[in-house]
């Protein structure tokens, strides 16, 4: 994984999460890269050592975004094991979410607070700094627009045809044939309200 582009953000979330939850020092943390993890559909996308107070996240095919959501989510079990929720004795074996309610109750907080962190730090951010991805969800545009651009960009690229999109009238037609029916419903409605009145 090249971190040139993305030092910056896991940086970003650490302080933004301990500023949010309080926890006194900073993991460690290791990027794994596990090729044969990524294959299994179920693998492992990251753990919480509290007695190394590490944390380790898989990052082979995942999204940056999605690797960042699992710090999160480990964050909240550093700072669990800071205030000592972690010291149980029961059982941790697989399954340990299903068979031990006080760390069923851990995970509920991790995948809550984890998850929450992870999304106000990031609305932030996109409001702090604006990208190309976050400035398009403002602007509006038809599906059927949206469609054709998609259509066109592909048929360009993959033929090297051009289109005029501008000559497509689909819509407007579509506008015309709604504003007319609308205006003869009005119109019939008027007709009856009028004949109700003269009986």
């Amino acid at each position: 994984m090249d971190l040139n582009q993305t030092e910056e953000l896991f940086h970003g979330l650490g302080q933004f999460a301990q500023e949010r939850m309080g926890f006194k020092k900073p993991p460690t943390l290791n990027l794994m890269s596990d090729s044969e993890n990524a294959t299994k559909t179920l693998g492992k996308t990251a753990y919480y050592d509290p007695q190394g107070m590490s944390v380790t996240i898989y990052t082979d095919g995942r999204h940056t975004k999605d690797i960042l959501r699992s710090l999160a989510h480990e964050l909240v079990h550093h700072t669990q094991n800071e205030n000592g929720m972690l010291n149980d004795s029961g059982y941790h074996g697989q399954g340990y979410a299903q068979k031990n309610k006080d760390l069923r109750k851990s995970e509920e907080e991790a995948y809550l607070n984890g998850n929450m962190c992870f999304r106000d730090w990031e609305d932030g951010l996109k409001q702090d700094k604006p990208t190309i991805y976050n400035e398009r969800r403002y602007k509006t545009m038809s599906t059927k627009n949206w469609k054709n651009n998609e259509l066109m960009e592909n048929l360009t690229h993959k033929f090297g045809l051009k289109m005029d999109l501008g000559a497509l009238n689909e819509a407007e037609e579509a506008e015309e044939a709604d504003t007319i029916a609308e205006e003869q419903n009005t119109e019939e409605e008027k007709d009856e309200d009028e004949g109700l009145g003269e009986q």
